[in-house]
Order: C-alpha cells, then structure tokens, then sequence
C-alpha cells in the first residue's frame, strides 16, 4: 500500500511539472468573428486534448507585441506563441510570403497537399528555424475578395496611382500597376479607408469583411482574390518552448491545428452567400475585375514571382518546390475533372 502511494504521488508530481500555460497572442483583432472563433476553438481543443496540461491564453491584436513585431517576440521568448499570416514577415524573410499565399496560385485542398505531401512544410521549418520560431499551419481561408475600393474599376488605368491595404506578394503585384502598396494592421484598416488614406483595401473573405465594416465606408467590392486564392494562418512557436513540450502534447497542437483548418474551409465555404447579399442591401456593388485588368495582374505575378526568385535563394527553393509539386497535382486533377 506504501508503494502505492508513494507511486500515485510521484505521478501527481510529475503530471504537475509537466502542466504549461502559454501564451498566444493574435495578429488579428478579436473583433473580426471568424478570428475570433478560431482562435478559441483551437485554444479548447489543445486543453480537451491533453486533460489541460498543456493551455493557450489567447490575447488579442496588440496586447504585448505590434502586430508585426509578432515573429521576433515570439523567437525571442517575450511570447511563448503568436497566431499569424506569414506575409507579415515579407520584409526581412521574403519567402515566407509564399507560405500564406501565392497570387494565381492554390486553393486551400491544393494548399494542405503541397505542404504535407509535397515537402512544403518543411521547407517552412526551415525557412524559420534561424529566428528559434516552429511554425504550424493552423486554420485555411478560403479564397478571399479582391478587394474593396471606393472608386470603380474599369480599365488598368483607374489603379494607376491609388493607394492600397496590401501587404506580401499581392501587394509588389500591385505596384506593377501604379498601386502604391500599404501595410497596415486590419485594426486601422476601417479608418484608412473612412478618412482617405487609401483608396482601396483587401482583408479576407466576406463574412470576414462584415466585422470590418467596409462597406460603410466602399462601395465597390471586387473578385476574385487573385493575390490569396487560398491562405493559411500559422502557429508560431518559441523553439525552446516546443522542445520542452512532451510528444503527446505536440501530437495534441498540430492535430487541433489541423482540423482546424479543415473545419475552417467547410464551414467558410458555405458562409459567404448571406453577407454577400448584407453587401449588396447597404449599395454595395459586388462585382469581378475586369478581364483586363485579371491578365495585368497575372502577367506582373509572373515577373515578381521571377524576380524575387533571383535576389533571393530560398525564395527561389519554396516557388520551385510548388511549381514543380503544382504540375505533378493538376496532371491528375484535370483527368478526373467533370
């Protein structure tokens, strides 16, 4: 009976030691619902998963880091975790853009297979592992708007000169076109467009954009969403913190990551047809981008692509990685098309 004792107390202890809470904090404001939900759902699943041992405190946009200060916090050990988009680190890893989404490139199916059955991820991995970060894909959005602008879009032209919420990839496309790219957290992205700041704005997809309230403020509401036809949110990690994590605990984060993901692009998908009409009942006019200006967009994606190939390496390795992935994907997919 003493060693039963003695054995289910050393258990306790050692279940004790080993119970984390970390924290997490999200690029995107609370206030925008699908974020919101996600965020949660996922943060539930981890505690169900591992009998609370492991635990997330979720914190919104802004509570500790800037929004795009989230990488370097999180490598550094100020946050334990960060709920991101890859794009926001462009600047200082330029292929990490590819990982959130590639203009003209692949939706959320295409997406997952190049990243788990294509080597994508652990190009990702690597891509991060210099600045002590793990990512994770964790949640898919579906193919987003091409944006909303004040002013209508008819001709190539009418971009010439306009200032833009975009950021990534999307955003050097842009410039091609005379677009003068802005990078700005969502939270700010309402009053850019109230006060005239830009003239234009992509966030996400419609039930997205309703917590934003764009259309208060512009009424020209554009698709497809060339530059994100598919994207990912990832999960940011301390290195350290994930190699003190057990096995079962790791196990437990990618899997609710995971579905995550899945239950993202089944519920969205489905989701859109009702804020759409909520767009059109406030006068706005919901609308696809002229054919001539879809072929400029293409053409430049093309020449970006291209380009930041060439200045940089493991840009060049990731867009090689998916094409050459892509080509083998659609071989099949379009034999089995109907």
């Amino acid at each position: 009976m003493k060693s039963t004792i003695i054995g289910t107390g050393a258990s306790l202890l050692a279940s004790t030691a080993m119970a984390q809470n970390l924290t997490l904090q999200s690029a995107f404001p609370f206030s925008l619902e699908v974020i919101d939900t996600s965020i949660h759902r996922f943060v539930e699943d981890v505690s169900t998963a591992t009998n609370g041992e492991l635990t997330f405190t979720p914190y919104d946009a802004g509570s500790f880091s800037p929004p795009f200060e989230i990488l370097e916090n999180v490598g550094n050990g100020s946050l334990d975790a960060g709920w991101s988009a890859a794009s926001y680190w462009a600047g200082q890893i330029p292929a990490a853009a590819l990982f959130q989404s590639i203009p003209f490139g692949p939706d959320v199916p295409k997406y997952l297979s190049w990243l788990y059955g294509g080597g994508g991820l652990e190009l990702w991995e690597a891509l991060y592992a210099p600045h002590n970060v793990v990512p994770i894909p964790c949640g898919s959005m579906i193919s987003e708007a091409g944006g909303w602008f004040t002013e209508e879009i008819t001709s190539v032209e009418d971009l010439n000169g306009m200032s833009m919420r975009i950021s990534g990839l999307g955003g050097e496309v842009m410039s091609r076109l005379g677009v003068s790219p802005v990078s700005i957290p969502a939270g700010e992205t309402f009053l850019g467009l109230d006060t005239g700041r830009i003239g234009a704005a992509e966030l996400s997809f419609p039930t997205i954009d309703t917590s934003a309230g764009f259309f208060e403020v512009a009424k020209h509401y554009y698709f497809p969403g060339w530059h994100q036809p598919g994207s990912l949110n990832e999960l940011l990690v301390n290195a350290d913190v994930w190699a003190g994590l057990a096995e079962s605990q790791r196990l437990a984060v990618r899997n609710a990551c995971s579905d995550l993901s899945i239950r993202m692009f089944a519920h969205d998908m489905q989701a859109q047809s009702a804020a759409l009409e909520e767009f059109r009942s406030a006068g706005v006019t919901v609308e696809r981008f002229p054919e001539e200006v879809l072929a400029a967009l293409q053409l430049a994606t093309e020449e970006v692509l291209e380009e930041a190939a060439q200045r940089d390496n493991d840009f060049a390795d990731v867009i090689d990685s998916y094409q050459n992935f892509s080509e083998r994907y659609d071989e099949y997919r379009e034999l089995t098309a109907f």
